[in-house]
């Protein structure tokens, strides 16, 4: 082969390869961005650590609120120490404190358990009437929606009334979360306040590992009150509903969930303080 010959497919060969390497590495990152994060493409809910834990007194654990942001922008919880309740919101997470206050949260914060999900609503209904409750909320809800499914909620609204609470934050050595909560436990009545209700509405298999039936905790818009949900009246709602496909549990990391006696049935424990 003459040697200008060998130099021409030397070239083209380099060439060829080059080509072939860089469309290789567009492939590679267009499936990369195609996948994204698991939990936000297959759309599941994520909880670090069960309910049974917590209230068996696993307060603390090892999920910092950086972590958390990763496996959803919406969803509810509590800190470590029980210290406040725990509210996600299109990414940002806030913490309600037992004096009524409100903050943003640093992701070196960490949760003793925190349910969560990427949020996008699959469908948006109304509710209005006079004297509006949350129990008339949730009995429609159940009525519409099916028993055996997992959803996500957010409920925004003008709320004549909003019963919540928030806790102060346990010292060692921890009690049961009901015992703690029979002195350490402060509830606040709202009035005329403007806000969101972020949470879940779960079935009854999921006893035992999450909180069955409805979970969800207030912001109020200027971020200056909040908490764990009992009761609220108004005259309308906006509700978005979000299906979830399934759920991924992550054990509690913290070594005191190693030593914890899960066997208790907790459920009655449960219904008395949500």
């Amino acid at each position: 082969m003459p040697p200008l010959l060998l130099r021409t497919v030397q070239s083209t060969s380099k060439l060829t390869f080059l080509i072939l390497f860089l469309v290789s590495c567009r492939s590679v990152k267009k499936d990369a961005d195609q996948s994204g994060n698991p939990l936000k493409s297959q759309d599941f809910m994520y909880q670090y650590s069960i309910i049974d834990a917590l209230m068996a007194g696993v307060f603390d654990g090892d999920l910092t609120i950086g972590e958390l942001k990763r496996k959803g922008d919406f969803g509810v919880g509590t800190f470590n120490r029980v210290d406040g309740e725990l509210i996600m919101d299109q990414g940002l997470v806030y913490k309600v404190l037992y004096d009524g206050s409100v903050k943003e949260v640093a992701d070196s914060d960490s949760t003793s358990a925190a349910f969560v999900k990427f949020f996008k609503a699959d469908t948006t209904i109304t509710m209005s009437g006079a004297d509006l409750t949350y129990e008339k909320v949730q009995e429609h809800l159940v009525h519409v929606l099916n028993p055996n499914a997992i959803y996500a909620l957010r409920i925004s609204g003008d709320f004549t009334t909003m019963t919540t609470r928030a806790e102060k934050p346990a010292k060692p050595p921890y009690q049961t979360l009901s015992e703690h909560l029979k002195v350490n436990q402060v509830v606040f009545n709202l009035k005329n306040t403007k806000g969101i209700c972020d949470g879940f509405l779960l079935p009854p298999y999921l006893a035992r590992t999450n909180v069955p039936g409805f979970h969800l905790h207030y912001l109020a818009d200027d971020h200056k009150s909040g908490g764990h949900i009992f009761g609220f009246t108004t005259a309308a709602v906006t509700i978005e509903i979000d299906y979830a496909k399934g759920f991924v549990i992550e054990n509690n990391t913290n070594e005191e969930f190693q030593k914890v006696n899960l066997k208790p049935d907790r459920g009655e424990e449960l219904k008395k303080i949500e």
